[in-house]
């Protein structure tokens, strides 16, 4: 740690110096003005689904604290810079004094690499000391050095604390209303129904629930593709049948809660069908009597946000404790 009063042009200059043969010739930052008495940098997006903390950092791009749905529930933070990362590069994450509070010490919260071409991206464990350092009244730094051909930059996009208290407790909000279950878990689901009945099982009945409910809050949705199969009859014909009423039991399920019925598609197999679908007969007496697939348009879906990253910018003492 050290006093804030460091932090400036040396600070950069010495990181840059220790990272690049040649030298920093500029320093730009990109920080919310003490003269903005507005504050409005900072707004928040709410579903059951997602809760989305976002900081506009003026002239030089946005930045993202998203948490999903889900039993994990891990936090991300993602910055979208305006122009592009053009050099690979280390960027600090230090927790700083607010420029009307300049007494103080500077801290480390973490850092990260940055290759060109993409996006700065944080974990959870980093991303939620940002947070804290921001509802403490600090602002957050992410310096790093942009290398051109002739001379180095060094950048520091800043998160101000200016206007955050209230946007951020609508995240916390969110947050505590988020589903327990996300498209991992409900994307696609196994139905158990009771032989040769059109019965779901219990158990069934609320996977099957858990996915509605989802996918009536998700926008990206669009088909439902459900797969049933009969069971139990010596007919193939009174198998198709009962596949058949399986099928449209499950969509008047969806279509009575809401989902438009075109966006469904209803796939029915016997006995005499089942070489031709990839499903054995084992698997169909042993394991589900339909499934039921969501599929989203892949242009409404950050798929950035759905990948289980590891906990990136975790500085090495964190991890030795």
């Amino acid at each position: 740690m050290r006093k804030a009063g460091l932090l400036g042009m040396g600070l950069a200059a010495v990181a840059a110096a220790a990272l690049f043969a040649m030298p920093v010739q500029a320093q730009v930052r990109y920080e919310a003005s003490l003269s903005d008495t507005t504050a409005k940098d900072w707004s928040s997006k709410s579903s059951r689904i997602a809760c989305i903390l976002s900081s506009h950092i003026k002239g030089y791009g946005r930045a993202d604290f998203t948490l999903l749905s889900g039993a994990q529930r891990r936090l991300s933070l993602e910055i979208f810079p305006s122009v592009d990362v053009n050099s690979k590069s280390l960027m600090r994450i230090i927790s700083a004094p607010p420029e009307w509070r300049p007494q103080g010490i500077e801290t480390d919260i973490g850092q990260i690499q940055l290759y060109r071409g993409f996006d700065p991206f944080i974990g959870d464990s980093v991303s939620w000391a940002v947070l804290r350092a921001l509802h403490n009244g600090n602002r957050v730094l992410f310096p790093y050095v942009s290398e051109h051909p002739n001379y180095a930059e060094s950048i520091v996009p800043v998160l101000s604390p200016m206007g955050f208290s209230a946007p951020y407790k609508e995240f916390v909000d969110c947050s505590a209303q988020l589903l327990p279950f996300g498209f991992s878990d409900v994307g696609l689901v196994a139905l158990m129904f009771y032989e040769t009945e059109n019965r779901m099982t219990p158990s069934s009945d609320a996977r099957l629930r858990q996915q509605i409910e989802y996918a009536k809050i998700d926008n990206s949705i669009n088909k439902i593709i459900i797969s049933s199969f009969g069971s139990g009859h010596v007919d193939n014909l009174d198998n198709i049948e009962l596949a058949k009423r399986r099928a449209e039991t499950i969509s008047k399920v969806f279509t009575d809660a809401g989902i438009k019925k075109d966006i469904i598609e209803i796939r029915t197999y016997g006995d005499e069908q089942l070489a031709t679908t990839g499903y054995t007969m084992t698997d169909r007496q042993q394991s589900s009597k339909a499934i039921v697939e969501l599929q989203r348009d892949p242009f409404k879906v950050d798929r950035r946000q759905e990948v289980d990253m590891p906990d990136v910018g975790v500085p090495d003492s964190w991890e030795q404790q």
